[in-house]
């Protein structure tokens, strides 16, 4: 299969059972594949299927495909360039697009296909979701199956009102996002497996600024087949206050009777969390980080969220400031780095109710890695995997190799200390 360019990405979503086509989607300069090319995807999908064979992924001159199937209902088809990492991470982005139409329309309907017309117009809600899977430039949660997070002064100060507005609608269930991280939840939140903490800040950050929603949500994991009201209100710009709930309260009243008398006397906190969010500052300034870091990726495994930065201020003379790298090229790299660490050296990290981890390969060594780095032209990267931490960690070209250690694990130690980002009330 030719691939328009090298950021080409095609997504083909099929019956399993006729290979009838539900949606496709395509990103990059490249153009929406034809019918008898979906055709062709499915027929090698089902001679494998009729003779015996689990079809999961091949690879040609310029592309990797990979095919799986779910409930033996759905064929979900993706094509990317093939960039040598493992299949986890592309088994990753298509069980997240299954779950994101689950989180939409439920499993029954997935399950039980009757009327495939009205099946492609009920599946028109996911695509925002599944486009910004797809081509995500600013987040790592989908990657990781962990939520991303920001970690500022304001995120305790912030817990109290959250905990306020959600017991004040009925529910155990809330959280506050900002620009599609999390900024702070409830335990119950907390609780949520790590794809659906990512899919329901998928879906509130596709959201238009200033509005708020009302919308049934099915839960992929805890309720696949009965929904619960996701009631989603703006307080700021890109600051949006989420909360599971039943029948009450409505829209209208969470909006009059209940935002103002949890949030008004927080605005400021409010704020200054969004002004952090916009800049990119995921990450107090006060940490003191080692001026060769260019950016990090730090992962809880336990608590399935993540905490990044690609726009540390860099020091005029410093080693990061003799071979600057732009911040998309920052997050670019770090991105690559984890994609080829994960799954080939360091184990991925499901969350515990993903029944399915095709993709994942045992482990080619005797012992289990806990660090590793890769030297470029332009930059440098280590990585460590600890109990319940991976962290990935990009430096200036200028950081000689003997130091990348130390001022990796000092970040970790930095950034673990006093339960930055452990304690769920101070770091979610």
């Amino acid at each position: 299969m030719k691939m328009d360019d090298n950021s080409s990405i095609y997504l083909v979503c099929l019956t399993n059972d006729g290979g009838l086509p539900l949606f496709t989607r395509s990103k990059g300069q490249s153009k929406a594949l034809a019918f008898a090319e979906q055709g062709m995807l499915y027929g090698v999908q089902m001679f494998a299927q009729n003779h015996g064979v689990g079809l999961q992924s091949t690879t040609t001159e310029e592309a990797k495909v990979v095919w799986k199937v779910f409930h033996e209902s759905v064929t979900l088809v993706l094509i990317m360039p093939d960039d040598g990492c493992s299949d986890i991470h592309l088994n990753t982005l298509l069980d997240h697009i299954f779950h994101t139409m689950v989180m939409f329309i439920g499993l029954d309907t997935l399950e039980n296909i009757k009327n495939v017309e009205r099946l492609r117009r009920d599946l028109k809600v996911c695509l925002g979701v599944i486009d910004s899977l797809l081509v995500s430039t600013e987040f790592f949660g989908s990657v990781c199956e962990a939520v991303d997070v920001i970690a500022s002064p304001e995120n305790s100060t912030l817990q109290e009102p959250l905990e306020s507005f959600v017991n004040n609608a009925d529910s155990t269930f809330g959280c506050l996002h900002c620009n599609g991280h999390l900024v702070v939840a409830t335990d119950k939140w907390w609780n949520l497996t790590g794809q659906e903490k990512v899919l329901l800040a998928s879906f509130v950050d596709t959201l238009p600024s200033g509005t708020s929603s009302d919308v049934p949500i099915y839960l992929p994991h805890a309720s696949p087949k009965i929904p619960h009201r996701l009631l989603s209100i703006s307080l700021l710009p890109g600051v949006v206050v989420s909360v599971l709930c039943l029948a009450t309260p409505t829209l209208a009243e969470a909006e009059t009777s209940l935002v103002e008398a949890a949030w008004r006397s927080h605005v400021e906190s409010l704020r200054a969390c969004q002004k952090a969010a916009v800049a990119g500052q995921y990450v107090p300034k006060s940490l003191g980080i080692d001026s060769g870091i260019l950016g990090f990726l730090i992962v809880n495994t336990d608590q399935h969220k993540c905490l990044s930065s690609c726009r540390l201020p860099i020091q005029e003379g410093s080693a990061a400031d003799r071979r600057p790298l732009t911040h998309t090229r920052r997050r670019q790299v770090l991105n690559s780095f984890y994609r080829n660490t994960v799954g080939t050296l360091f184990p991925a990290c499901h969350s515990p109710q993903r029944k399915d981890p095709s993709g994942d390969i045992p482990a080619t060594f005797t012992h289990m890695v806990k660090e590793t780095y890769m030297h470029a032209k332009d930059h440098k990267c280590y990585a460590i995997h600890s109990d319940m931490y991976q962290l990935f960690v990009l430096c200036s070209v200028a950081v000689p190799n003997y130091a990348l250690r130390s001022i990796s694990t000092d970040l970790l130690t930095t950034l673990t200390k006093d339960k930055v980002f452990l304690d769920r009330s101070k770091s979610s």
